[in-house]
């Protein structure tokens, strides 16, 4: 495949990768030579083994941070504070692209962003949906399960003045019939913290 052609097939594609890549032919061996000298030319940005995107100059696709975080790691969604500051319950930017899966926990430093992924086991992998954002979509936790991940991923009980500590707004955003039915059959401390959480936000609603 030459250069040119890929411009043409993936100018439109939010990133490329091996696998699209071989779906359009020619030899794997000559494909992983390409790919290597391409990278290293700065015709392609590689964001992991076998994920790449087109330098910004000749990309027509935008996709967002958070949906590029998804295709990085598989299963995954973002979560924790990246997932608190987009449904604008924390008043922070959080410049890590935060996310939760069921494999192995990594960061991954990458000319895009920083990418870090929590692991958690497959009965607390639940509570995301495919969210618009400006330039795409994503896998993104609902607000309470957002939450609820902070407090799963924590050590520590969860005070009064811890909670206070996390400076959440537009509480109104949050469900608390479905944060305390999400922390239901998730251990004591899970379930204790989601009451708790549900007494302050009351409290500071009436406030």
């Amino acid at each position: 495949m030459r250069y040119l052609e890929l411009l043409e097939r993936a100018a439109d594609l939010p990133v490329v990768d091996t696998k699209t890549l071989r779906t359009w032919g020619g030899n794997a061996r000559s494909l992983s030579v390409q790919l290597s000298r391409w990278t290293r030319q700065g015709k392609l940005v590689p964001l992991r083994r076998g994920i790449y995107l087109l330098p910004a100059a000749l990309r027509r696709a935008r996709a967002p941070l958070e949906y590029i975080a998804n295709l990085l790691v598989v299963p995954s969604y973002v979560s924790l504070e990246r997932a608190l500051a987009l449904h604008g319950l924390i008043p922070e930017a959080v410049p890590v692209i935060q996310s939760v899966t069921r494999a192995r926990p990594i960061e991954l430093e990458t000319p895009t962003g920083t990418f870090q992924y929590r692991h958690v086991k497959k009965s607390w992998f639940f509570g995301y949906r495919e969210t618009e954002l400006a330039s795409g979509s994503a896998l993104i936790a609902v607000p309470e399960k957002a939450l609820l991940d902070v407090v799963y991923l924590s050590r520590g009980a969860f005070t009064p003045d811890r909670i206070a500590e996390l400076r959440l707004q537009e509480l109104d955003r949050l469900n608390l019939a479905a944060l305390t039915r999400m922390a239901s059959g998730h251990g004591e401390r899970i379930e204790a913290t989601a009451r708790a959480l549900a007494r302050w936000i009351r409290r500071a609603r009436r406030a």
